[in-house]
């Protein structure tokens, strides 16, 4: 992997977009890209820029900071000093990392863009992942999933490292801490952690031997319990025979005592209290029923039986009303004849009618004419008034005579209609009441079949509270069967599984192993090659005769080459440094990873003589991508030549406080030193 570019907008003392140029030349051998500026001027911002644009948020946690991620973005947004103008902050922050990476033998051009952008009272942040100039085909949510598995950040960030990481490599109390962390990503360790764990959960959710054990136990004694249930079951449902059967004689022998009672005339027996009753209701009826047919007979009845007559009276009847108003209409009109015809000559009674006045006269003659033959009633012989009744009394007796005819009749028929069949009861009951029996012989009858219902009525409950409890247990032995079927499962599952879990243990005893044999191995090639590499690095030629690492809380041991134990509290500040530098340098090698190193402030603590060894021995050969993140005063003129022939190029960074930013400029590396110092050093 190489990282070709590097791109920051606003972020901290950079104001705007810079884009940095990485990639080193591989054809002639150029591996380093170096940045130089006083403390202050943004070296550990571009180093931390990269990690940014590689893992965002997770960078941000392993820091291990108490504040909150937008908080701390938020402290890296660049903001422009007073006499600058101020217009021109931005609530923004972007930056952009460009990779080669090879990937089944091609090199692909990843580019990793990562925006925040400030909302309110936070940042929205924005990923964009292109391989080879174009979007990866993978839902935006899964960026960053995709970036970790391209480039897992237990390899990724082993290329960073900083003044406070070396430091901690280069102290005994720190080291086995933080070279534990480091020998186990460079090595893969943590994968095979990473296993361990997801087996210890596969034998966790499946089960283990014990589990087995304890549904096997589970098995029995539900077993037991479901058979005690089912013991139980069987002998109440053997007492619910029993008393069945004593129902069914009892029923039995109820119902031959019910037969010889029914011989023997117990039914009328029992009934004549009822019987009594409804014959006094009868009795009452029929006494009724007469009264009323005797009221009927002394009024309208006899005349039901000349229909004819009654019909002829009521036409009779019609017939003088009619008479008597055609003769109370004939005086009226002749006594008013002469009033009628002085009206019709009067000119007032023709207004409004063009007449001339003979027709007048003559209409009114013809009019008077016809009147008064209206007035003309002659009274035939059979007209003759002969009933000389007043009107409520032909309204009454016309009423009467209409009864007689149609109701009457039918009234009479329903009142001896109900009569017989009250009489026809009547008999029949007076039948039933001599057919009851002496009491005496009824007696013993009675009491055996009051005997037999109260031991039925007894059986009966029996009967109930048995089925009751028969469902009650019938109800636990369902819920007991289920009980045991979901534990079979269970335990036929734990067996199905049982061949897995051993593998999955044995497996676990193969990782261990293998971790155990890999790091014992990894760790005595590490113990030769960091030896070597120091001694290449530091002046004093062969100090270490030979370094021991314990595998299990990787301490380490420095020997000297006459059998004496170095404490690296006992280095100078230079040695311990270069101490760091080899351990670096023979990790990578013993991890066998193609990676860039970019290291922060690395040359602090040498002096020139091991500075000139870290950049002819270190540099060539440590990685095919250095980065250095220096200040002026870390290379010197003589230095800068020096590295002239692994130089790629050179990029000055100058902090100016009056504007509160970075300059960037990229000399040419020919030019001297004293040429690209910043003038406000």
């Amino acid at each position: 992997m190489l990282f070709l570019k590097l791109t920051v907008d606003n972020l901290g003392v950079f104001r705007g977009k810079h884009t940095f140029e990485l990639a080193p030349d591989v054809e002639n051998n150029h591996n380093l890209t170096i940045f130089r500026g006083h403390n202050g001027a943004g070296k550990s911002t571009l180093l931390q820029a990269m990690i940014l644009a590689l893992y965002g948020e997770a960078y941000f946690k392993d820091l291990g900071n108490s504040q909150s991620y937008h908080h701390f973005i938020r402290n890296r947004m660049h903001r422009a000093s007073s006499e600058a103008d101020p217009s021109s902050n931005e609530d923004f922050i972007g930056v952009a990392l460009s990779l080669q990476y090879v990937q089944s033998g091609r090199p692909i051009e990843i580019q990793i863009e990562r925006e925040w952008r400030k909302c309110q009272h936070t940042f929205k942040e924005d990923l964009k992942v292109l391989k080879d100039g174009q979007l990866i085909d993978v839902d935006s949510s899964d960026y960053q999933i995709w970036i970790d598995d391209l480039i897992p950040p237990g390899i990724g960030l082993l290329c960073f490292f900083d003044a406070e990481k070396l430091d901690a490599l280069a102290s005994e109390d720190q080291q086995s801490k933080v070279l534990g962390d480091t020998i186990h990503k460079l090595l893969g360790l943590d994968t095979v952690q990473h296993l361990e764990a997801d087996l210890q959960i596969f034998t966790t959710r499946q089960g283990s031997t014990k589990k087995i054990e304890v549904l096997y136990a589970r098995v029995l004694e539900t077993q037991a319990e479901r058979h005690q249930l089912e013991h139980q079951l069987s002998a109440l449902r053997k007492q619910l025979e029993e008393v069945n059967s004593d129902i069914s004689s009892c029923e039995a022998a109820l119902t031959q005592q019910e037969r010889r009672l029914a011989s023997e005339g117990g039914i009328y027996a029992a009934r004549r209290p009822v019987l009594m009753g409804r014959l006094q209701t009868i009795q009452t009826e029929i006494e009724l029923l007469s009264n009323q047919l005797r009221e009927l007979c002394a009024e309208l009845l006899p005349f039901t039986l000349t229909p004819e007559l009654c019909l002829q009276l009521s036409q009779r009847l019609a017939s003088e009303i009619e008479i008597r108003q055609r003769q109370i209409i004939s005086k009226l009109i002749e006594e008013r004849f002469a009033e009628i015809e002085a009206i019709l000559s009067e000119t007032d009674s023709w207004e409004g009618i063009n007449l001339p006045e003979e027709s007048r006269k003559h209409i009114a003659k013809l009019l008077a004419k016809k009147l008064r033959r209206l007035g003309e009633f002659q009274s035939p012989d059979e007209a003759r008034i002969i009933h000389h009744l007043s009107e409520l009394e032909h309204q009454r007796l016309s009423r009467w005579i209409f009864q007689s005819i149609y109701d009457v009749p039918k009234q009479a028929q329903q009142l001896g209609e109900r009569l017989r069949i009250l009489k026809e009861e009547k008999q029949r009951i007076d039948i039933d009441l001599q057919r009851v029996p002496d009491e005496e012989q009824l007696i013993p009858i009675h009491e055996e079949i009051q005997r037999l219902r109260s031991i039925l009525i007894q059986s009966q409950k029996r009967q109930t509270a048995l089925n009751e409890q028969i469902g009650s247990l019938q109800f636990q032995y369902e819920a007991k069967r289920r009980q045991l079927q979901e534990i079979l499962e269970q335990y036929d599952k734990l067996r199905m599984h049982e061949k897995q879990l051993r593998y999955a243990e044995q497996t676990k005893n193969v990782l261990r192993t293998y971790k155990d044999t890999l790091v014992r191995q990894k760790l005595s090639l590490l113990e030769k090659t960091l030896t070597e590499y120091f001694n290449r690095l530091c002046a004093k030629e062969h100090l270490l005769a030979d370094v021991h690492i314990d595998p299990n809380d990787l301490s380490m041991q420095l020997e000297s080459i006459n059998g004496t134990i170095l404490k690296l509290n006992d280095f100078s500040a230079g040695e311990r440094q270069l101490y760091v530098m080899a351990l670096l340098w023979a990790l990578r090698s013993v991890s066998g990873f193609s990676l860039p190193l970019a290291i922060d402030t690395p040359l602090a603590r040498l002096d020139g003589r091991h500075r000139s060894r870290f950049i002819h021995d270190y540099i060539s050969n440590v990685s095919d991508q250095v980065l250095l993140f220096v200040t002026d005063a870390e290379i010197d003129n003589g230095l800068l030549a020096e590295a002239k022939q692994h130089l790629v190029r050179t990029y000055q960074l100058r902090y100016d406080p009056q504007m509160g930013e970075t300059q960037v400029s990229r000399p040419d590396n020919s030019v001297s030193i004293d040429e690209f110092v910043s003038p406000l050093s």
